[in-house]
C-alpha cells in the first residue's frame, strides 16, 4: 500500500490548484480536499497502517486501514475529476496516475484482507470440527463434602409454671359489688 501512497504524495506536491482555471469556489473545495488528502497520509494513515502490518492475517486490524483509504480514494477522486477540468495538462495527468495507483494499491489490499479473512475461516472451520470429532469425554463426579463434624445438643429445661385452667364447671368467681 505504501507505494501508491507515495505516489499520491508526490502528485500532490506538484499540484497548484489556485492557477486553475475554475470558478473560486472549487479551488477553495479542492484546496481544502488537498489538505485533508495530506493530513490523511501525514497523521491518519501511518498507525492504521502500522496496526494492520503487525498482524497482517488479522482482518480486524487492516479493515480501520481499508476504511480510510476508501474514504481517501473518494477524496482524491474529486480532485482528479475537478483537475480534469480546470488543472494544467500535466497536473490533470499527475492525478491521473496517483488515481490509477490508489485503485491498484487499495485492490491489493482488499484482495489480502480478503485472503486472511478466507483464512481465518477455514481454520475456525477446521477447530470446530476437530472439536465435533473429539471423543467426549464423561466428567468426573466430584467428591462428597465431608460430613460436617457433630455438635453435642444440650438438653433444655423449661421451667415454665402453669397456671390453672378453670373450666366451666368450677364456682363463679364473686364479684364485689359497690
Amino acid at each position: 500500500m505504501q507505494p501508491s501512497l507515495n505516489v499520491v504524495g508526490e502528485a500532490l506536491e506538484v499540484l497548484h490548484p489556485e492557477k486553475w482555471k475554475a470558478p473560486g469556489s472549487v479551488r477553495e473545495a479542492t484546496t481544502a480536499n488537498i489538505d485533508s488528502i495530506r493530513r490523511d497520509l501525514e497523521v491518519t494513515l501511518p498507525p492504521l497502517l502500522t496496526a494492520a502490518d503487525q498482524e497482517p492475517s488479522s482482518v480486524a486490524r487492516a479493515l480501520p486501514a481499508y476504511r480510510n483509504i476508501e474514504a481517501l480514494y473518494d477524496v482524491l477522486l474529486r480532485v482528479t475529476e475537478a483537475g480534469r477540468l480546470a488543472a494544467p495538462r500535466d497536473q490533470s495527468v499527475t492525478l491521473q496516475r496517483a488515481l490509477a495507483s490508489l485503485e491498484d494499491g487499495r485492490r491489493a489490499f482488499a484482495e489480502q484482507m480478503q485472503s486472511a479473512a478466507v483464512a481465518h475461516d477455514q481454520q475456525l472451520h477446521s477447530l470446530e470440527a476437530a472439536a465435533r470429532a473429539a471423543p467426549r469425554t464423561v466428567a468426573a463426579t466430584p467428591a462428597p463434602c465431608p460430613p460436617a463434624p457433630h455438635t453435642r445438643k444440650r438438653k433444655t429445661t423449661s421451667k415454665t409454671t402453669r397456671k390453672p385452667v378453670h373450666s366451666s364447671t368450677s364456682e363463679p368467681t364473686k364479684t364485689a359489688s359497690h
